[in-house]
């Protein structure tokens, strides 16, 4: 997985003592190679896919958590020890822009990380809610003014993303009423709003619509080439881009100068 924190991407591997810092990678020549056979990506074991058969069972591969709003049980919930761990806390419903403005939500505490690891260039929060379930129902309404599918492949941002967003939440304003007023958090001057936008991190040195139309890596394959950048889950090289998240469970080896490895010549 990668996972992003205070502006920097690391790539965590099961056989390793540390992360790859990705930043790091940018403008180096790396090898990366795709490997028969699987692990489980949530449990650890040797797989046919993942998750597992009996991990696809279990939280957070259910449909309750993807769909909070209509499929969550809350105070009926099946997992509860999942419950008090990763759902009974304050979330957020958030917009972000990428290729176009989406709504998603994550727990409060880890908003700039996911829009990051989401891949987005600008974030802002216009909803708190006490739990995933009623931050679910908040993303449902929005649903109705803006998207909340998300591309996971490398595309070109938005020219003014922005301005993009501040209209989005002009929508969102009328959507945001009745029951669901209490939980917005947009404020009544609307010359305020940009000063509430984040801007995400920047690790790319290339351009968007070349990379938009290179191969991505798979099973099987392995590439030699230059670093051009990275952005969420996806690393870019001047030949092919590694969409890490294509390979959750998938056996991966990288090579790449020692600085940027944890401590290992190779890191699988």
């Amino acid at each position: 997985m990668v996972s992003w924190s205070r502006g920097k991407p690391r790539l965590y591997l099961a056989d390793t003592n540390g992360p790859v810092d990705l930043a790091g990678l940018v403008g180096e020549e790396i090898r990366v190679d795709v490997h028969p056979g699987f692990r489980c990506q949530h449990c650890g074991d040797r797989a046919d896919d993942s998750p597992c058969q009996e991990c696809q069972s279990k939280p957070p591969f259910q449909q309750c958590v993807f769909t909070p709003g209509t499929s969550c049980e809350y105070q009926d919930c099946p997992f509860p020890s999942f419950k008090r761990r990763s759902c009974a806390h304050n979330f957020v419903v958030y917009l972000v822009a990428k290729d176009s403005v989406k709504a998603g939500i994550t727990q409060a505490d880890r908003a700039v990380s996911r829009w990051a690891e989401q891949g987005a260039t600008h974030g802002m929060i216009v909803a708190r809610t006490p739990n995933r379930r009623v931050a679910g129902i908040v993303e449902d309404a929005l649903e109705a003014v803006v998207s909340t599918e998300s591309t996971k492949e490398w595309y070109e941002a938005l020219d003014q993303p922005k301005n993009a967003l501040m209209e989005a939440v002009d929508s969102c304003r009328d959507v945001l009423t009745g029951p669901l007023e209490p939980f917005s958090t947009l404020p009544s001057d609307e010359t305020t709003i940009e000063d509430r936008i984040v801007s995400l991190p920047v690790h790319f040195a290339g351009d968007d619509a070349t990379v938009s139309t290179l191969p991505e890596l798979t099973l099987d394959e392995g590439i030699q080439s230059e670093v051009l950048g990275v952005r969420g889950q996806i690393l870019a090289t001047e030949d092919a881009v590694v969409n890490f998240d294509h390979l959750k469970g998938k056996q991966v080896t990288v090579e790449a100068p020692a600085e940027c490895l944890p401590a290992t010549e190779a890191a699988q």
